[in-house]
């Protein structure tokens, strides 16, 4: 069957003829050509209701203004957004909104990032007609750890909306009439679906708060930095916030082809272990407990063990949150050394449940971020006969050498790796949370935490997507990108390091899923591998 065609609609915007795909609302269409309408209630994904009012816009020959977020456009319209009629309509709407709000901003955390801040100050009146007590709503836990400032809420009915329409839980809904309007919880049902985070990111004002970053920080003090979830396959892109080199909050980052504009709470919450009593940041090199001699010492007793004993004597247990980078470099040293591939395993964590939401959302049964760039770079078989193969070689003394990277929050290493690590004669961890079984006479080096980290991780559909690091680790300590890069220049392999760009273009020159993927075009939403799904 033929495609069918597109229409478009030519319309004027401000007095110049503009054309759009016929079917957009005067909002979408209005943005396309760089005008921007103040809003509220509308949110790109979610179904319009156009209930706040303040997307009113001037159509020529109507008896009204009408909301530019459910009005689409028609052939020939007239649309004035910035006339004096649309810009009288959006201020008495602010000034109806700001009647019984709080003047509280001082000490709201929402401020600084504010829809009714910033709307004020451009569309709203310089004074209030108030003088009548305001009316007083409820300040309440709904559950999950989000609380209600009910004196703040402008009814627009976002939150409402995602409940019902992407989580499909349905948990919130609009209690009383007027004034006292205010969203809620119904009695004895809380909010508790797993997504239950991101209305507290789509709420333009302060009446949707999260605990968890109550009185944290503020925003503008905040140094954001673009990088993606670690907590299941599917890379959900984030934002993480940070202030003195402490995540204090991680927000969803919009990407059509991963996640839309939302992430789960397992991602959002998960982050208190960077910093947290239990990360190890422990050096134990023989005698020495200077991270800066890592390299070196790796790559001599590297070298030593291939020599006296041969390369097959070698082991290396990689996991499935390492980046791609530290994936090929460290296939890169062993290769050097002459280590066969099929003594290069792999461990991941346990797979949970997968969720499906009514929007679409997904949380993944994987609960790993590269599982399929361990894959990718080392084969399929690292997480199966290569694992299982090194343990039996293990156990019957064929192997003198051992490194593992423990990097995997929550979930210890297995009993038969630390009863490997304890039959050889040279063992390194890459430790991320102490752990008291590990022998004393391993050595130890200090994983990195996914904010610590730059590279890029492919997900469970095989896209390729950057992250960035937000986050340092102590002085002295390297990442393992660079600990690795160092210790191949001390083997002779490389002649210095390169950065991470310069690092992933060779990787790609080289991994037949990442052919023709340069680290320039990833941007913020990443592309598909080789082989990989959009």
């Amino acid at each position: 069957m033929p495609d069918k065609k597109t229409t478009t609609t030519r319309w004027l915007l401000n007095g110049e003829e503009v054309e759009n795909t016929s079917g957009m609302t005067i909002m979408e269409a209005a943005s396309e050509h760089g005008v921007e309408i103040p809003c509220f209630c509308y949110h790109p994904g979610l179904v319009p209701e156009g209930n706040c009012r303040m997307c009113l816009v001037e159509v020529v020959k109507a008896s009204k203004p009408m909301p530019a977020c459910t009005t689409p456009v028609a052939e020939g319209m007239e649309i004035e957004t910035h006339s004096d009629p649309a810009k009288a309509a959006r201020a008495d709407v602010l000034e109806f909104m700001l009647s019984n709000h709080p003047l509280d901003c001082p000490i709201c955390d929402k401020s600084g990032e504010c829809m009714l801040q910033d709307n004020s100050y451009d569309h709203g009146k310089d004074g209030s007609r108030m003088v009548d007590v305001k009316q007083l709503k409820p300040t309440k836990d709904l559950g999950n750890g989000v609380k209600l400032w009910g004196n703040r809420c402008i009814s627009c009915t976002r939150c409402v909306r995602f409940c019902s329409d992407i989580a499909g839980s349905g948990e919130l809904a609009m209690v009383n009439r007027g004034d006292s309007s205010v969203v809620d919880v119904f009695p004895g049902y809380p909010l508790q679906n797993p997504l239950s985070g991101n209305v507290v990111d789509i709420c333009p004002v302060g009446a949707l708060i999260s605990e968890d970053f109550l009185y944290q920080a503020r925003v503008w003090y905040e140094k954001k930095t673009d990088s993606v979830c670690h907590e299941c396959a599917r890379g959900c892109n984030i934002e993480l916030q940070t202030l003195n080199n402490e995540v204090k909050r991680i927000v969803a980052r919009h990407n059509d082809a991963v996640n839309d504009y939302w992430i789960c709470d397992h991602g959002r919450y998960t982050y208190d272990y960077i910093l947290g009593p239990e990360r190890s940041l422990e050096c134990r090199l023989g005698d020495s407990a200077n991270p800066a001699n890592a390299p070196g010492f790796l790559a001599r007793k590297l070298r030593k063990s291939a020599d006296e004993h041969g390369a097959d004597s070698l082991g290396v247990v990689v996991s499935a949150f390492m980046n791609n980078e530290a994936l090929y470099l460290l296939g890169s040293l062993l290769q050097e050394l002459g280590v066969p591939a099929e003594n290069i395993g792999a461990c991941a964590r346990t797979d949970g449940e997968e969720e499906e939401f009514k929007g679409g959302f997904r949380i993944s049964a994987d609960r790993n971020p590269n599982r399929r760039g361990v894959e990718a770079i080392l084969g399929k078989n690292a997480f199966s006969s290569h694992a299982d193969d090194l343990l039996e070689k293990a156990k019957a003394s064929g192997l003198r050498c051992l490194l593992l990277v423990s990097d995997m929050p929550g979930q210890p290493l297995a009993d038969e790796w630390i009863e490997a690590l304890d039959a050889v004669e040279f063992g390194l961890v890459f430790l991320l949370e102490n752990d008291s079984r590990i022998p004393e006479t391993v050595h130890l080096l200090p994983a990195t935490a996914f904010s610590e980290r730059d590279g890029s991780i492919i997900n469970e559909d095989g896209r390729v997507q950057l992250l960035r690091a937000a986050t340092q680790l102590p002085r002295g300590v390297l990442s393992l990108d660079e600990l690795l890069q160092d210790a191949l220049v001390e083997l002779g392999a490389r002649e210095s390091r390169l950065s991470p760009r310069g690092l992933f273009d060779e990787m790609a020159g080289v991994i037949p899923a990442l052919a023709e993927i340069r680290h320039g075009d990833l941007g913020e939403a990443g592309l598909s591998a080789r082989g990989g799904e959009e």
